[in-house]
C-alpha cells in the first residue's frame, strides 16, 4: 500500500549540561572506547538447542565471545552464517556477553551454522533438516489468502524504520532463502494464495526502477514456487497511474502481466483462475466513495479494491477491501464473494505523520483481540475469498508501533518498547494459524477427533 516516510530530527542543547555531567559523560566515553579496543574476540563458542528439525522450523542458538583475557565480551556484534553465507541477524550479546537467537532452516538436507565477529569464526554446528509435508486444505469455494509484500530491496522499501525486526532480519525480497522460508510459513498457516502488492510501483513510465525490482522479486518468487511441492497460488494487486486506469503506462504493466505470466505455461499455473480467467485486483489508491472506473480487460477477471468500506459505504459497487475497521462482505450474484480481516487498523482522524494510528478510533493488535473480533464475522459470512491483512509491510506510517500495526510475520523479541525495540515473536502467526484451522472446521473441511480420558 501507499507508504510515506518522514525524517525525525532530534536536537540537543549541550549548554544545559552541568560541568559535572560533562565529566561523567567523558568518563563513560573513555570507558566505552577502552571496551571497544579490547572487544576483538579470541574465541567464539556456539551451541544449538537441537540438531535435527523439520523443514522451515527454527533452531535456537547460544553464542559467547571470549576476549584474550578469557572474559566474555558484552555487546559483541555477531553475524550467523548458513552454509557459509550470512543468514538473519546480526545479533548483539547482552550485558553478560551472551547472545541468544533463533534461525529458521528453509532447506532440507545437511547444513552447517557458524557465527563470525570481526573476522573470528566459531566452530561449525551441523543441523539435519528433514523434508516436510503440510496438510493444506484447498476448498475451491472458500480460499484463504495473505496480503504479502515482496518489495524489500536496494531501491524500494528500505529497512531502518520498521516497528519491529523480522526473525529473518532486515532481509531482501531478492534472496531465494527468504522467499522459501516465508513460503514454508504460508504452507504451515494453511494459506491458499498470496496477494502480491504491486500497488505502489507504477509511477511514470513502465517499468520504472522500483517496478523492475518488484518484477524481479515476483519472478524469483515464481521460480521458488516451481521448485517446491507445496506453495500458495498468486494474485497480483496493481495500482493506478496517477489516479487513472487504462493509461499507456497502466496498459504496459497489464500487458506485461498477461504476456509474461499468463502466457507462460509454467508461470500460469501459479496464478488464481476465477470465473474462467486470471484474477487481477486493481487498487483504487485509497478509501474513496466514487464508483469503480469503467476500465476493464477481457483477458482478466477484474476486481477493484478499496479500503474502509464501512465508512465510504461502497460495498454496493462490488469493491473488495484492503482493510476495514468493521469487516464488510462483498456480494456477487447473491453470494458472499470477498472479505478482509486485519490485526490492526488506523483511525479516521487525519494525521499523516502517524498514519492515523494514534487516532482514538484506531485499532491495535491488542494480543489478537482485533483480529479475532473480525475473524468471527468471516466465520459467519464464509465468503469465496478471505484476505488476511497482512504479512510484512514494516513501513511507517502504515505500520507505527509493534501494537499499532497489522504485520504478522514472526519478529525478534528485543525488549518491550516501541519502534525497533520490541517484537511479537510468533504470537500473531499462531493466532492466525489457529483461526484458519477453525475456519476449515466450520466449513466442514477438517474433521477434528477429540480424545477423552476415561
Amino acid at each position: 500500500m501507499q507508504i510515506s516516510r518522514q525524517i525525525i530530527i532530534v536536537s540537543s542543547d549541550l549548554t544545559r549540561f552541568w560541568f559535572c555531567t560533562l565529566i561523567m559523560v567523558t568518563t563513560v566515553v573513555n570507558s566505552l572506547s577502552a571496551v571497544k579496543a579490547s572487544a576483538i574476540p579470541a574465541q567464539i563458542s556456539i551451541s544449538a538447542s537441537n540438531h535435527t528439525v523439520n523443514e522451515g522450523d527454527i533452531v535456537a542458538f547460544t553464542v559467547i565471545g571470549i576476549d584474550a583475557s578469557g572474559k566474555r565480551i558484552p555487546g559483541l556484534k555477531i553475524q550467523p552464517e548458513l552454509d557459509a553465507k550470512p543468514w538473519c541477524g546480526p545479533f548483539e550479546a547482552n550485558a553478560q556477553g551472551v547472545s541468544r537467537f533463533v534461525l529458521p532452516m528453509p532447506y532440507s538436507g545437511e547444513h552447517s551454522i557458524t557465527v563470525q565477529s570481526q573476522g573470528v569464526i566459531s566452530r561449525q554446528v551441523d543441523i539435519k533438516v528433514t523434508p516436510r509435508h503440510f496438510n493444506i486444505i484447498t476448498d475451491p469455494n472458500h480460499l484463504v489468502g495473505m496480503d504479502y509484500e515482496t518489495w524489500f530491496g536496494p531501491g524500494y522499501a528500505q529497512w531502518g524504520h520498521q516497528e519491529a525486526t523480522p526473525i529473518l532480519g532486515e532481509y531482501s525480497s531478492l534472496d531465494p532463502r527468504v522467499l522459501r522460508q516465508q513460503t514454508l510459513w504460508m504452507d504451515d498457516l494453511g494459506v491458499n494464495f498470496v496477494e502480491l502488492d504491486w500497488s505502489n510501483n507504477l509511477d511514470g513510465t513502465w517499468p520504472s526502477g522500483t517496478a523492475k525490482e518488484m518484477v524481479d522479486s515476483t519472478n524469483l518468487l515464481c521460480r521458488t514456487y516451481l521448485k517446491m511441492k507445496q506453495h500458495p497460488l498468486i494474485v497480483l494487486l496493481v495500482g493506478p497511474d496517477g489516479g487513472k486506469w487504462g493509461t499507456p503506462n497502466f496498459m504496459s504493466e497489464v500487458n506485461y502481466i498477461y504476456h509474461h505470466y499468463m502466457q507462460d505455461p509454467a508461470f500460469r499455473k501459479l496464478f488464481i483462475t476465477y470465473l474462467g480467467k486470471p484474477l487481477l485486483d486493481v487498487y483504487m489508491g485509497g478509501p474513496t466513495a466514487r464508483k469503480p472506473p469503467h476500465w476493464t480487460d477481457p483477458r482478466f477477471t477484474i476486481r477493484y479494491v478499496n479500503a474502509w468500506l464501512e465508512t465510504v459505504q461502497t460495498v454496493k459497487y462490488g469493491y473488495w477491501s484492503w482493510y476495514d475497521r468493521d469487516p464488510q462482505v462483498t456480494m456477487f450474484h447473491g453470494k458472499p464473494e470477498a472479505m478482509t480481516a486485519v490485526f490492526g487498523y488506523p483511525g479516521n482522524i487525519s494525521d499523516p505523520a502517524t498514519g492515523n494510528y494514534e487516532s482514538p478510533d484506531a485499532g491495535g493488535k491488542d494480543y489478537g483481540v482485533t483480529f479475532m473480533n473480525q475473524w468471527r464475522k468471516v466465520m459467519k459470512a464464509k465468503p469465496h475469498f478471505v484476505f488476511i491483512n497482512q504479512w510484512n509491510e514494516f513501513e511507517p506510517p502504515d505500520q507505527w508501533t509493534q501494537n499499532m500495526s497489522n504485520d504478522i510475520e514472526p519478529t525478534l523479541h528485543r525488549g518491550f518498547g516501541i519502534r525497533g525495540n520490541g517484537g511479537w515473536g510468533f504470537e500473531y502467526y499462531r493466532i492466525c494459524k489457529d483461526a484458519i484451522r477453525k475456519y476449515q472446521e466450520a466449513l466442514g473441511n477438517l474433521r477434528v477427533v477429540r480424545k477423552y480420558a476415561h
